[in-house]
């Protein structure tokens, strides 16, 4: 009887500490399968197991197994740039997430992430959205190196950092903004899988003022293009008027990831040093280039001469366009006011503030990518895009 006693208070003892050490490990299950991956816990957890790693949480990772064989994605494999530029990619249509990669003959690749970072809020993103890391799984992942996240360069010798996780979202009447990680990922699809060609689609779900519209974004890339072309529909499906704006923009520290040191804006003839807005009238694009900027106390040589573009539609050019050193704060051209800030020299696009009726739809084009250099003066030049 007294045996009886002890194994049962003993093993009620290692249930209760069973039950303790569970509830400080906390599992979290992406649907990537990329494999298994173990961090260290926060907001009171010892531990936390997870499927996927994204860059927001490698300074947490403890170990690590990718596991490809596990991943059900929609793929173009293995590819030949001995000749040509080729095209190498995956995309998760159950969860809104992967990548784009072209390889060129002479060793160059340019990274494109979409949809595998976690936003402002903290939480994960589903969706065709520049941002993240290459999945642990793929052979040019590198646990540590942030130059490769976002949109990335790499020259043959080392990565550089062209775009970041992109600052998008929605604002309602109230001005607070719904950010990509809290629309509902309804789903998407890969709807053109070429040798050249990639067309991807994702579709989500909003409620902006308490009125439910539906988003659909279309990428459009083809093989060895330092770009891709996004194609973004709102659609009113309630049965009332809403108030919106939408923004577009990026700090998006080119050259180095962190760091905005010798960013400056560009425009089509001309360097942007201090903060400004833009005629999306006269001008249809504009970019972040990595010069040095004489007003911030910064000299030329520095600098990697990397440059971004972002490239807009003139039937839906944006309403609002600038560089600064704030998002949503402008100072005058003629204060001349240096882009300076050491880490957040943004650009931004802003569509509104706009009315959508019940039914009416809304859309923009744009097109997002790196800028090739002349090589005369090593000032940036935008690629041919076909926009227009």
């Amino acid at each position: 009887m007294r045996n009886r006693r002890i194994f049962i208070t003993i093993t009620v003892v290692l249930l209760a500490i069973g039950v303790f050490i569970a509830a400080k490990v906390k599992f979290v299950y992406h649907q990537d399968h990329e494999g298994i991956f173990l961090l260290k816990g926060q907001k009171g957890a010892w531990l936390e197991v997870s499927d996927d790693l994204f860059p927001e949480e490698s300074h947490r990772l403890l170990w690590g197994q990718p596991l490809s064989s596990m991943k059900n994605v929609v793929t173009g494999g293995a590819c030949d740039s001995s000749i040509k530029p080729c095209l190498n990619y995956e995309w998760n249509e159950k969860t809104g997430r992967g990548f784009i990669k072209s390889l060129y003959p002479d060793g160059r690749k340019l990274v494109i992430n979409l949809g595998r970072f976690r936003d402002s809020d903290e939480r994960t993103v589903s969706g065709l959205f520049v941002g993240g890391g290459l999945p642990p799984s793929d052979p040019d992942f590198k646990l540590f190196n942030k130059n490769e996240t976002g949109m990335a360069y790499y020259d043959g010798r080392r990565y550089y950092h062209i775009w970041c996780n992109v600052n998008e979202g929605i604002f309602d009447a109230a001005n607070t903004p719904i950010y990509p990680s809290q629309w509902q990922f309804v789903s998407s699809k890969v709807f053109e899988n070429s040798q050249d060609d990639l067309t991807i689609v994702s579709r989500h779900r909003v409620l902006i003022n308490n009125v439910p519209v539906t988003i659909e974004r279309f990428l459009f890339y083809q093989t060895g293009d330092a770009f891709v072309t996004l194609v973004t529909n709102l659609i009113n499906v309630g049965s009332r008027p809403t108030l919106f704006s939408y923004m577009y923009g990026d700090e998006p520290w080119v050259g180095d990831y962190g760091s905005s040191a010798g960013n400056v804006g560009w425009l089509e003839g001309r360097v942007a040093l201090t903060e400004m807005l833009i005629d999306t009238r006269r001008y249809t694009y504009a970019g972040i280039f990595d010069y040095g900027n004489p007003l911030a106390g910064e000299s030329h040589d520095f600098a990697t001469g990397k440059a971004n573009f972002i490239e807009w539609h003139q039937e839906s050019r944006p309403d609002l366009a600038y560089f600064s050193n704030q998002f949503g704060v402008i100072a005058p051209e003629e204060k001349k006011v240096p882009l300076n800030s050491q880490n957040n020299r943004v650009i931004a696009l802003q569509w509104g503030p706009r009315v959508l009726n019940p039914g009416q739809s809304f859309s923009f084009t744009i097109s997002v990518g790196m800028a090739d250099n002349d090589p005369k003066t090593g000032f940036p030049v935008k690629p041919d895009t076909n926009l227009y």
